[in-house]
């Protein structure tokens, strides 16, 4: 019988507890005489917030998956630097292991997108391609239909349905000082030991002035932040600092900052947005227009708002620690079409305030105008 090699590759940063498992269910599947996981050195088709270096995801891989019979963790890609390309990769594993029946595990964010990848019918020369579903997946079946429709092969199936985690989260909850469910114990301690992740200004300042109630909110917040500028094509990275920022004033006292100065008749609920925005800027060198305002109308909205701030905006209300009567609605018209669901995002608060018997901020009332919603 030729030789059994499922590849599973990944930026792994860090690898998680469903990456393990994701690999168990193929070795177990499979039975391959070899499992190799392969970290990226740079993913050609997806940003990395606060990456480690290399070598340390190697050495966190090791450590993650040593429990797995036959796996191996390669540095090809990370020795071969630059953009990862899995044509290249998957062409050197093919020459190296001729007769070899080679299974490449993905899953479906991968398989959707996979006709976007880098000569992907070379690809599907060296190898078959196995599909592991995450939980909640819906679109798994379309994705599978969608892939022998235009590559006319079948993906194989995994007969697992894994959790619905992520690295970035993983990274950002370190990074804010929460419990980071979901990394192993030795990948949590060398990671630890070997000071990753660490907050920079931003997330120190957060974690100094928050507790962990708003904590996590803001890490609700930046999540949903990374998946509006994904979709929107936003810089990630101006998006990850606004959100970080939104409610790092939340809990200060504006009267400790004497040069701080706000406009007449600021509700007491939306002073922070403004002291926000000014120790954004004032007191940790923010200097990018978009985040200040981001920042600074993250609660009340203004007319004429750039595409950052209506991201943080409508990220602040949708998150998914947010669970208010109507949320999953607007969730849901955000996602279709993002400009409508900023204005009924607008719209909802308008209309939650006046049912509260609460005055209308004037920036609100303008924003309203701004935007063709009816006051």
């Amino acid at each position: 019988m030729p030789e059994k090699i499922v590849f599973f590759g990944g930026t792994f940063d860090p690898p998680h507890t469903e990456h393990v498992n994701i690999a168990a269910a193929a070795a177990k599947r499979y039975r391959p005489d070899r499992l190799i996981v392969m970290p990226t050195a740079i993913p050609p088709h997806k940003s990395s917030i606060f990456a480690a270096k290399g070598a340390d995801r190697l050495k966190m891989c090791k450590i993650a998956f040593s429990g797995i019979e036959n796996v191996e963790v390669s540095d090809f890609e990370i020795k071969n630097g630059g953009k990862s390309y899995s044509y290249i990769t998957l062409k050197k594993l093919r020459q190296d292991n001729p007769d070899a029946d080679i299974v490449f595990a993905m899953g479906t964010d991968m398989l959707r997108t996979f006709s976007e990848w880098k000569n992907p019918n070379e690809i599907l020369e060296n190898c078959r391609i196995a599909l592991i579903q995450r939980s909640g997946d819906e679109s798994a079946e379309k994705t599978l239909f969608d892939f022998e429709r235009q590559f006319g092969k079948k993906a194989d199936v995994i007969d697992y349905v894994g959790q619905d985690v992520s690295s970035t989260e993983c990274k950002i909850s370190l990074m804010l000082a929460l419990s980071p469910d979901n990394i192993p114990d030795g990948v949590l301690s060398y990671i630890r030991e070997n000071s990753l992740y660490e907050p920079d200004e931003y997330f120190g300042f957060v974690v100094k002035n928050l507790p962990e109630k708003r904590r996590i909110h803001t890490k609700g917040v930046i999540l949903e932040a990374i998946n509006l500028a994904k979709n929107l094509k936003v810089d990630i990275s101006k998006a990850v600092t606004a959100a970080c920022l939104h409610d790092a004033a939340k809990y200060l006292d504006y009267r400790n900052y004497k040069d701080f100065s706000m406009p007449d008749g600021v509700p007491e609920s939306v002073v922070h947005q403004y002291l926000g925005g000014y120790i954004a800027e004032k007191a940790l060198g923010v200097t990018d227009g978009d985040i200040i305002e981001a920042i600074t109308y993250h609660t009340t909205a203004k007319a004429g708002m750039c595409l950052l701030a209506k991201i943080i905006y409508v990220a602040d209300m949708i998150e998914r620690g947010r669970n208010f009567q109507g949320v999953e609605t607007l969730r849901a018209k955000v996602y279709e079409n993002f400009d409508e669901g900023f204005k009924a995002c607008l719209e909802f608060t308008v209309e939650h305030l006046t049912r509260e018997g609460k005055p209308i901020f004037y920036e609100t009332l303008n924003a309203i105008k701004s935007y063709s919603i009816r006051e």
